[in-house]
């Protein structure tokens, strides 16, 4: 199935990388007027400021809203385009611990970390003990975000101790729909364990 891409779509796309696409494309004189004006504000990151459309962009830089789609389009384009062979830079790494104990949640951050827990290792983190009423836990799931130049690697974290059997009766109960979507979240472990009558 063939699949269209839309310019808004491309436009926050952009945003999300927005410092690897200004350090690349800066100096090309038919992109300057239009990463300087994306580049002005943090759109990505200032939760208070939307997204600007392709009309503000048109009125606050006086490009036609044709060009600007173009100039959308076309830096997108060259990020996938084999032959110019954009490499992306994602050189800083960030680790975001979500944790989860009774839905007593705790998060923090982490800037460095010589080995990175996977799925189903066990962890001990005493300091965390008054906050969620335990300090072992298990990683229950890691996602990898890739924004900006940043690698946001996000590893959620529940109280107790891993259980194979449980996590793949949880996914298989999921995967048949006895778990309906957004239960894995609201309901307790115990809950759905009785859902699927364990």
């Amino acid at each position: 199935m063939k699949h269209s891409i839309s310019v808004k779509q491309t436009l926050v796309d952009i945003i999300s990388i927005l410092p690897q696409i200004f350090q690349e494309f800066r100096k090309d004189e038919k992109y300057c007027k239009l990463l300087d004006y994306l580049n002005e504000k943090d759109f990505f990151n200032d939760e208070d400021l939307p997204y600007p459309t392709i009309k503000q962009i048109e009125a606050e830089t006086g490009l036609k809203s044709h060009h600007i789609r173009k100039q959308l389009k076309d830096l997108y384009a060259s990020l996938f385009d084999y032959e110019y062979g954009y490499r992306f830079h994602f050189d800083k790494t960030e680790y975001c611990f979500i944790v989860d104990h009774f839905k007593n949640y705790a998060t923090f951050y982490c800037t460095s970390l010589i080995n990175v827990p996977r799925v189903g290792e066990n962890i001990t983190l005493p300091f965390l003990k008054a906050k969620v009423g335990s300090d072992y836990f298990y990683v229950e799931d890691v996602r990898h975000h890739f924004e900006y130049d940043k690698h946001l690697i996000k590893l959620y974290l529940k109280a107790g101790r891993f259980n194979s059997f449980w996590y793949y009766s949880k996914h298989k109960g999921i995967e048949l729909g006895k778990i309906a979507m957004g239960e894995e979240f609201e309901l307790y472990d115990f809950q759905l364990k009785e859902k699927l009558g364990l």
